[in-house]
């Protein structure tokens, strides 16, 4: 297989530190809210490459973080009059029911920064020890004067650089936090620079290094994530003890965007995915988010959408008789696969396998994929259909609307011909 690399800037064989098994780690979410559809595209596009890895024969760690402790985290508990616990669990929750919803489900496991301050405070320690980090009146930062790669995963230029939080403290704008001290509420440790939290980018190093150690295969997350996300997390792992590279392939998924706009919550104008799925069921979203390259942007839109279900009916349709294996047709799915996970060309390559008949390759790569390309045809669902199309003759829409809602929830496509 091979892989686009946003550290090298190009496409390399799969190589990983330990024959036939694969290292991976996602950037997980920040629980303060509801996911949206951002969100949604990186989630997807990992599952689905852990579940073709996994179909090759590989053994697959796929390693998720929760941030749970954070800033907006703190403000937005404040604003309910909530804890912070009771605020980070409720949201994790809604995180796992959208994943659940959207069938992501590769993550080996999910690690909490709360349930992770020791390997946090240890790493901390560590960096002090190195003298690449300092202690200040706010807590621990990081020098990244001592760290010669500064730069080579974003390519910015160090006078480009900008520092998202302005400390007088810090020796120079572009250290991070490692600890801050202070009152942040009840989520405060005890540690040797004074009672207070983990900065953002150090929980990462921490929870990956205690899994996978100083060095593994994969790194994901979104393109917003590389700097100054992902270009600390390389400054602390390396300088623990100079081990180069601290990942072997970063992966980056496109902004998905809306009217031109990157969707996030800041923008206010993000599509929460249990919005979403109120209208479109997770086979649509899934075979909308795969039909653009991971690395591209895409554009939410209702016309998207729709022809996105249009496709997938259309492959459905055409999924009737088994002709057995088309072999020519197979392959040309799993070259797309190796070659950076082109699900467009998987998508054209199914195309193929459902027009030709080969019923087997739908349900084997419909399952890497997460999508279900196989009509039902269950009499008990060929009823709800005749029920729905008679109560909206009789414009009696809101059973009708009742029952729709239950069947996209279920995963079942419905496309409503015009009322006459």
């Amino acid at each position: 297989m091979n892989l686009y690399s946003t550290l090298t800037r190009t496409t390399e064989p799969l190589v990983t530190l330990h024959p036939d098994r694969v290292y991976i780690f996602v950037c997980g979410p920040t629980v303060y809210d509801y996911s949206h559809l951002g969100h949604a595209r990186t989630y997807v596009v990992f599952d689905v490459l852990a579940k073709y890895l996994r179909s090759t024969g590989r053994e697959v760690f796929y390693l998720q973080n929760i941030t749970d402790v954070d800033d907006k985290i703190i403000n937005r508990a404040k604003e309910e009059g909530v804890s912070q616990a009771a605020l980070a669990r409720k949201f994790e929750r809604e995180y796992f029911r959208d994943m659940q919803a959207l069938g992501i489900d590769a993550v080996s496991y999910y690690a909490r920064a709360t349930t992770h301050i020791p390997e946090i405070i240890d790493q901390v320690k560590r960096l002090i020890a190195r003298n690449v980090a300092y202690v200040t009146e706010t807590g621990v930062y990081f020098n990244v004067d001592t760290f010669e790669r500064n730069g080579e995963l974003s390519g910015q230029e160090s006078t480009k650089r900008v520092s998202r939080v302005t400390d007088a403290s810090k020796q120079n704008p572009l250290d991070f936090a490692l600890w801050k001290t202070g009152e942040y509420g009840e989520y405060t440790w005890d540690s040797p620079w004074g009672r207070g939290r983990p900065g953002w980018h150090i929980e990462d190093t921490a929870i990956s290094e205690k899994y996978f150690g100083q060095q593994y295969d994969i790194h994901g997350g979104g393109l917003d994530l590389i700097f100054p996300h992902h270009e600390a997390e390389i400054a602390q792992m390396e300088s623990l003890e100079g081990k180069h590279p601290m990942v072997r392939y970063w992966m980056h998924t496109g902004f998905l965007t809306v009217k031109g706009e990157k969707m996030s919550k800041s923008l206010e104008n993000f599509i929460t995915i249990r919005d979403a799925l109120k209208t479109w069921n997770k086979d649509v979203l899934r075979y909308f988010i795969l039909l653009s390259h991971y690395r591209s942007p895409l554009q939410a839109t209702d016309e998207g959408l729709e022809n996105a279900a249009k496709g997938l009916d259309h492959i459905r349709a055409m999924a009737r008789k088994d002709n057995g294996p088309d072999e020519e047709g197979r392959k040309a799915f799993t070259d797309a696969m190796e070659a950076d996970l082109n699900t467009p060309m998987a998508l054209a390559a199914i195309q193929r396998l459902a027009a030709n008949g080969d019923i087997g390759a739908l349900r084997e790569y419909g399952a890497i994929l997460g999508i279900n390309f196989l009509r039902e045809t269950s009499a008990p669902l060929s009823v709800l259909h005749e029920i729905r199309a008679e109560l909206r003759e009789k414009k009696e829409f809101g059973v009708a609307d009742m029952i729709r809602e239950k069947m996209v929830a279920a995963g079942i496509t419905i496309t409503d011909a015009p009322l006459g």
